[in-house]
Parts: structure tokens; sequence; C-alpha cells
């Protein structure tokens, strides 16, 4: 099986494929209701921007999630990390140092709420840390040896 900085194409695949399937469930069906009411849009008008979108929705959708997991992929291989808890804490600091203050400027600037900003980071952080557990299982053996 090919190899994607050092995790099979196989785990970047499911790693990707649970990732998006997180984000489904969280804003599709457990939060969907919270997710409606903080960004401000009826259910309606997301119904309706989703039919706009139609397919590439949902395929662009897989592609941001597919350059996410990559960019896990590729720290964690910059890390040199293999093991499950090593992996974890990388995603976790990943969503935590990055996607935070990254998706923060929206509510700096932008005018977003601060709970939706909660919302997403959980989203991210418990996301992360999956596609991250999912890739540790994937990870080349070599790494498991230097890995403190």
């Amino acid at each position: 099986m090919p190899k994607i900085f050092g995790s099979s194409l196989l785990g970047i695949l499911l790693a990707s494929l649970a990732l998006y399937m997180l984000g489904f469930i969280w804003y599709g069906i457990l939060f969907e209701d919270l997710w409606i009411s903080l960004s401000g849009i009826s259910k309606e008008a997301a119904q309706t921007n989703m039919e706009s979108m139609g397919a590439m929705g949902f395929v662009w959708g897989i592609i941001i999630t597919l350059a996410q997991v990559l960019g896990l992929a590729y720290i964690l291989n910059h890390a040199n990390a293999a093991r499950l808890g090593t992996c974890v804490k990388i995603g976790a600091i990943i969503a935590t140092l990055i996607a935070l203050p990254v998706m923060a400027y929206n509510v700096l600037y932008g005018g977003s709420s601060a709970k939706l900003l909660g919302l997403d980071y959980a989203h991210l952080l418990i996301g992360y840390a999956i596609a991250c557990a999912i890739l540790s299982l994937f990870r080349r053996r070599g790494a498991l040896a230097s890995e403190a």
C-alpha cells in the first residue's frame, strides 16, 4: 500500500471518512438546531444552500476534509509519531493552537458568535483526535523505535 507522509493511503482515506462522518453527525444530527441558531440562518436557508450546491457541496466537503487529514499526516510524519497517545495529543494540539486561533478571526472580525466558535472547536478537537488515532494505526512502524 502506498504511503503518504508515512501513513498508508488506506489510513488517510479512513481518517478522512471518519472526520467527514463526524461532521455530518455533529452538525446534521447532534447539534443541528444549535448550529442553525448560532449561525444565524434558518433551516430553510441552509437546505436551499445545500440544494444549490448539489453534489459539489459534498465533493468540496470531502476535499476540505482530505486536505485537513493530509495536514495532520504531514505533521505526524514530521514529528515521527506513531504511538496512539502521541498522535492523539498532536491532533489536540493542532486543533487548539492552529485551528482554534484561525477560527477565532471570524469571531473577532467577522461578527460570528463565540458560542459557534466553541461548537466548531469542539468538533475539530474531537475530529482531529479521532483522525490522528486512525492515522496512528497506519503509520510506519519504524517511527515507534525513535519516538519518545
